[in-house]
């Protein structure tokens, strides 16, 4: 008996453990190198440090087109085997298997569901993804209502990339982003919602419209950078609104999520609620490879309805959205 509650007890103490680690690292490492602790650091020192990127004024509109209360949109990260390759450096069959069920089963679950409810959505992809599936890319160009958005080369981790690498890199994406599409995105989003003190820099003079990695409101706000207004709309993103810490199992990160669907229909659920109430915006990030799943995909389809049932909801893409507020605001 002594032996078997202490074998319990083990287990109790590595599941806590394992939920620890996986809610501090739910995409994997996310610290910041620092050469010089922090607590060494004088006030000023800090203070340069934090406003590398801020959050400037709220650009919610009075009003959202066609008298719509709240503005709803969907994006999903087709992230498949790049996610595995580049930010969690796992290559394993295993793991490519995981990243391919992203493309092959639920993506099309994820169009199959757009399709029901004819509503719009913003995709954004890696580079590679494009490159090992592009029949997703021909099916996505073929339907006006789908915005693709720029998603790095390989889901790298931008936090180990210096400024000329990071740059380098994102050029090269481009290029492979271009060959694909046939033109450029208007959106960046970062590999793992994470910024250098060089890409808000890259970013402008690659020419998007809008970054969608922060999350310092749920609103969307102009992006500052250094103090000063950057030109570019940030579309927050929140890890809550988020499938992949709420659903993921993702061994590397000692990250284990087996959410009941019916749990995150409730967050998401109150989410939209008060995002409604507020009549401001409800951003929802997805990957094919996590949400596709069948369980998940019959919550998603409740949940659409549900947002739907309100009437005075505009679906729209981040684009849609980014150069709405953007006018909306004479910028």
């Amino acid at each position: 008996m002594t032996i078997l509650i202490r074998m319990a007890t083990g287990f109790v103490a590595l599941l806590l453990a394992l939920g620890t680690a996986g809610a501090a690292s739910a995409a994997g490492n996310h610290g910041t190198p620092q050469d010089d602790p922090i607590w060494n650091w004088p006030p000023e020192k800090i203070k340069k440090h934090v406003n590398t990127v801020r959050a400037g004024a709220d650009l919610t509109p009075a009003s959202w087109p066609n008298g719509a209360r709240v503005a709803v949109t969907l994006s999903f990260d087709v992230d498949t085997e790049p996610v595995w390759i580049g930010f969690q450096e796992q290559s394993s069959p295993s793991y490519m298997s995981r990243g391919e069920f992203g493309a092959r089963r639920g993506h099309t679950r994820v169009m199959a569901l757009l399709k029901k409810h004819d509503i719009p959505a913003t995709f954004f992809i890696p580079a590679m993804t494009m490159e090992l599936h592009p029949e997703i890319i021909k099916g996505l160009k073929d339907n006006p209502k789908y915005e693709i958005g720029f998603h790095s080369y390989v889901h790298e981790n931008p936090l180990k990339l210096d400024e000329t690498d990071e740059r380098r890199i994102y050029q090269y994406a481009m290029e492979i982003f271009e060959k694909h599409v046939g033109r450029r995105p208007a959106g960046f989003r970062s590999a793992a919602w994470d910024l250098t003190g060089s890409t808000i820099k890259i970013v402008q003079e690659m020419g998007f419209v809008y970054e969608s990695s922060m999350m310092a409101d749920e609103r969307p706000y102009m992006l500052l950078s250094e103090g000063k207004e950057t030109g570019l709309v940030e579309l927050p993103v929140e890890w809550i609104l988020d499938d992949w810490p709420l659903f993921q199992i993702s061994w590397p990160t000692g990250h284990v999520a087996m959410r009941n669907a019916g749990d995150v229909m409730s967050i998401w659920k109150d989410e939209f609620d008060v995002a409604y109430e507020e009549g401001t915006m409800f951003l929802l990030t997805m990957h094919p490879q996590v949400i596709g799943h069948r369980y998940r995909m019959k919550m998603l389809d409740e949940l659409i309805t549900y947002m739907k049932s309100k009437g005075d909801v505009w679906f729209a893409t981040h684009e849609e959205i980014a150069r709405y507020v953007k006018a909306q605001a004479g910028l």
